[in-house]
Parts: structure tokens; C-alpha cells; sequence
């Protein structure tokens, strides 16, 4: 049988070689060694992919992290900035309210185009501490700027900022004489509405309930602080007031003025401008390329206080000899609260600047309002005074707005549940790509292929 066997697997020399058949054996044990080998590709192939998702994920997680962790400590730095800038709104409050009382020949010194002068021009003082983080060793030196940061683009943007920042400040400053103080307060404290609004299409801002809802809780609260915020209630316009007899005055029953259409629409341009003025302050600082917003932003404050004498310097001579508004120095009584009231202002508004750079205008303008329930604490600190239950209320409503807006900003963004749901099903293999290889094999049937197969 063995002879046979044998003899049978021999091939003759005379034998033709077209006839010479292949092994069946060695045929099949070639399938399924390459059958083996693609199995055992197909497992590394998915080793690899499950090992690759595994880290993607693991960095993905790290970056969202770290994002999530930069963005709370900005916020938490921007609501530092908020908290110095309402404390300095108040002290200003009553060093203005000193300043602008009547002296013993009963005259006042109000004097907003020479006061807004001086109080922009400080501004120049906010580039001391970007040299010092620039040019020597407490920052770093040989700092450079980011773009598109260069000193002409700071220059031509700072005196676009601050025209509109001048104009909003003199506006507002005119308006005072000629408005209801609860009412000229109301419509100025509701800037974070019109902040937000112009935040949607330049900045993009998010439209959320929880902070639209927010807003209109804190707007309900600055109305209620300031209609019900003045004891006396000297300014709470009658309820027989009427327009027929002067349309731009504003007359109660005994003629005791209470404001004028003019001066409510100044406070209304001044509001708009101020909330323009954040915006673009804001805007103007976006860019990925900053890793130090707050130098910058100080830097961009410098180029404020630097463009106002160029820009409003020629304007100081032109009221004066007009006669819209006498160039005069304060007495030499008030030098003192002259010169606190600049120093209070300028850092109100430095820190508010900075609370934009660190946040977005519109968190810093519901910030801003918390001025009002402060001014209430100082009050009972300072002159014993309680307001009255529906100004509690008020206050209740401006801090409660305040906090959920924060909520909102600080909640976590509802994309990441998206992303880690797909990231969980790479790593299960529900969606992995094809392998660069097919399962059956031409090799099988004899026809031999080449294949490139990468691997990363």
C-alpha cells in the first residue's frame, strides 16, 4: 500500500507538465495559515484601534479638563475684579455726593467735560504695571505681544473706545440735573440688558432661559432699588404729571420740576453708548493667541488714557470760551475729594475693564449692578438708614439675577455628554473602520496578491 501511495505521487520526466495537478493537501493547509495570519492581523488591527481610542479619549478628557479649570479660575479672577469695582463705585458715590455739596456761598463745582478730562487721562497710569511684567525680570523680560496686539492697533482702537466711552461718561454726566435720580439710576443700572443684547450678534453670546431670565429678575430689582432707594422721595414723579404745557419739562403740581424729556434722553444715549463701549472692549480682546488677558487689557486701558488729550484736549478751550462750560480748577477745599473722586473712577472703571477681559461684558455688567444693594449696606453702615421693605426686595432680586447669571456661565457645556457618549462607542468597536484587509484570502485558490497593509 506504501508502494503505491508512493507510486502514485511520482511524476514521470515523459509526463506533460500541464497535466501535473496541485497537491490538494498543501493547498488547504496554505488557506488556513492565511486565514490564521488575518485573524491574527484582524486582533491587532483591533487592539491598535481600542488602544489609540483609549488614549484619544485620555486627552480629550485632560484638554476639557484643563479648559474647564482655566475658565473657572478666569471667572473667579473677573468676580474679584467685579467685587473691587463695586466697592469703588460706592466709595465714589459718597465722595462725589461730598464733592457736589454746596459750600458755605451756596455754590456747587460740577464740572463733567473738565471731570471726564481727568478721570480718562489717569488712565494712562495702567501702563506702569504692563512695563514692569514687559521689561523686567518680576514678568519676564523680552515678553512680546500677541497679534495682532501691535501699538498702532491698540492706538486706533483705543480711540475709538474712547470716544464712545467719553461721550457715554459726559452724556450721562449732563443728564443728572435734568432727570429724577431714581429714574436716571434705574435706566443706567439696566445697561447689562442692552449689553447682552449687542453681545448676541457680535460677540455671539449664548441665548439661555436661565439667563434671560436672570437678566429680567436683576432689572426688576434695580427699578424696585431705585424707585423706592430715596426716603424723602423728592424725586418719585406725581401722578398728575403732565407734557402739555412743556414738552421738555417734566412739572409736578406745585411746578417743582421732577426731570425733562431731554435728560432721560441723554441717560439713554448714555447707556447704549456705555454698553457698546463694553462690547467692543471685549471684542477687541478676543483672539487665541493671548495667554495674558490682563496684561493686555491693561495695555489697551494705557492707550485709552494716552488718546484723550489728543482727542478731547482741543475740546477743554472750545466749552470755555463758548460758555457751555468755564475751565475752572475746584476750590481749594475740595482739591482733596477732587482728586479721590479721579482716583476712585478710574479704578471703577480699570477693574471693570478687566473683569471683561478675564469673563464677557455682559457678566460684567450684572456685576455692575451690585453697586445698588451695596450702596443700601453702606448706607446702614454709614448713615444708619434702613430702606424700606420693597427696596430689600429689590436688592433681593439684583444679587439673586447676579447669581444664577454666574450659575450660567459656570455650568459645564452640554456638549461634552455628546462627546463622551462617542467616545464610549469607539471604545466598544460600535463604529470602527474597516480593517485595510479582507477576511477571505485570494491566496486560497491560488492567485497570489499584494497587499500594503499600514499600521498606525
Amino acid at each position: 500500500t506504501l508502494s503505491v501511495q508512493m507510486a502514485g505521487s511520482i511524476v514521470s520526466n515523459d509526463a506533460d507538465p500541464a497535466e501535473v495537478k496541485p497537491d490538494n493537501s498543501t493547498s488547504s493547509n496554505t488557506s488556513l495559515l492565511v486565514k490564521d495570519k488575518s485573524a491574527l492581523m484582524e486582533e491587532s488591527y483591533q487592539s491598535i484601534t481600542r488602544s489609540r481610542a483609549k488614549s484619544d479619549a485620555s486627552d480629550a478628557s485632560q484638554a476639557r479638563s484643563a479648559q474647564a479649570r482655566a475658565k473657572l479660575i478666569s471667572r473667579c479672577l473677573a468676580l474679584l475684579c467685579v467685587g473691587v469695582a463695586v466697592l469703588a463705585w460706592v466709595a465714589l458715590a459718597e465722595v462725589l455726593q461730598n464733592l457736589q455739596m454746596k459750600d458755605k456761598e451756596g455754590n456747587t463745582y460740577s464740572k463733567p467735560m473738565f471731570l471726564c478730562f481727568c478721570i480718562r487721562t489717569t488712565y494712562t497710569l495702567c501702563f506702569l504695571p504692563y512695563v514692569l511684567w514687559k521689561f523686567t525680570p518680576i514678568g519676564g523680560a523680552g515678553r512680546r505681544d500677541p497679534e495682532p496686539f501691535s501699538a498702532a492697533y491698540m492706538f486706533s482702537r483705543g480711540c475709538i473706545l474712547n470716544t464712545l466711552g467719553y461721550l457715554s461718561a459726559y452724556t450721562w454726566y449732563m443728564s443728572l440735573p435734568i432727570t429724577s435720580v431714581s429714574a436716571n439710576t434705574a435706566i443706567y443700572m439696566c445697561a447689562c440688558a442692552a449689553v447682552f443684547l449687542i453681545s448676541i450678534p457680535v460677540l455671539r453670546e449664548k441665548i439661555t432661559v436661565i439667563k434671560v431670565l436672570s437678566l429680567l429678575v436683576c432689572c426688576t430689582g434695580i427699578v424696585l432699588v431705585s424707585l423706592y432707594s430715596n426716603p424723602e422721595k423728592k424725586d418719585i414723579i406725581p401722578q398728575n404729571t403732565t407734557f402739555t404745557d412743556n414738552l421738555w419739562d417734566v412739572s409736578g403740581p406745585e411746578n417743582k420740576t421732577s426731570g425733562s424729556v431731554l435728560g432721560y434722553i441723554l441717560v439713554l444715549v448714555s447707556m447704549f453708548l456705555y454698553a457698546a463701549y463694553e462690547v467692543f472692549y471685549g471684542y477687541m480682546l478676543q483672539t487665541d493667541q493671548d495667554k495674558h488677558p490682563v496684561m493686555t487689557s491693561l495695555k489697551l486701558i494705557g492707550y485709552l488714557g494716552l488718546s484723550t488729550p489728543l482727542l478731547f484736549g482741543i475740546a477743554l478751550p472750545i466749552w470755555h470760551f463758548t460758555g457751555w462750560e468755564t475751565l475752572q480748577l475746584p476750590p481749594p477745599d475740595k482739591v482733596e475729594l477732587f482728586l479721590l473722586s479721579v482716583l476712585l473712577d478710574t479704578t471703577f472703571n480699570t477693574f471693570l475693564l478687566l473683569a471683561i477681559a478675564l469673563s464677557n461684558p455682559t457678566l460684567a455688567s450684572v456685576g455692575q449692578s451690585l453697586a445698588l444693594p451695596a450702596s443700601m449696606v453702606a448706607d446702614l453702615i454709614l448713615h444708619h438708614f434702613l430702606m424700606p421693605w420693597p427696596a430689600l426686595i429689590g436688592a433681593g432680586c439684583v444679587f439673586l439675577g447676579f447669581c444664577g447669571f454666574v450659575y450660567a456661565e459656570l455650568k459645564p457645556e452640554e456638549t461634552v455628554a455628546v462627546v463622551a457618549e462617542d467616545q464610549e462607542g469607539l471604545l466598544e468597536g460600535e463604529e470602527s473602520p474597516p480593517p485595510p484587509y479582507e477576511q477571505e484570502s485570494s491566496f486560497s485558490s491560488g492567485e497570489p496578491e499584494t497587499r500594503t497593509v499600514v499600521v498606525a
